[in-house]
């Protein structure tokens, strides 16, 4: 299984003694202007819907992609899309047809740009 994402996650009773220091740090951090979104390329996107679609992802993969905006806006449009078509409770909700097709479009953005 080949991770995307650090793997890094607290859980458990650290994340309920955290979360009363962090969430404050959280609201007041999307006030400052810092960078909002990943530069992400093209290959990372469909290496993303790639490993979902195989299920060869991280724990936190498919989180990670579907949660955080990325900079190109047409690579965003693709994350936003495979949100929606993208897992609900399990693995088993997801629009796998989609997610495909949105791979597909990730990957000729690839040829597109590097021609």
């Amino acid at each position: 299984m080949m991770q995307r994402t650090s793997g890094k996650a607290i859980t458990g009773w650290a994340a309920i003694f955290l979360a009363p220091l962090l969430v404050p740090v959280g609201l007041v951090a999307q006030l400052l202007p810092f960078k909002k979104t990943i530069d992400r390329t093209p290959e990372e996107v469909a290496g993303f819907l790639g490993d979902f679609i195989e299920g060869t992802g991280g724990d936190w993969d498919w989180d990670e992609f579907e949660t955080v905006p990325i900079t190109d806006p047409e690579l965003d449009l693709i994350r936003q899309e495979a949100a929606m078509a993208g897992p609900g409770y399990s693995r088993a909700d997801a629009d796998m047809a989609k997610l495909a097709e949105l791979q597909k479009r990730a990957v000729a953005l690839v040829h597109r740009r590097s021609a």
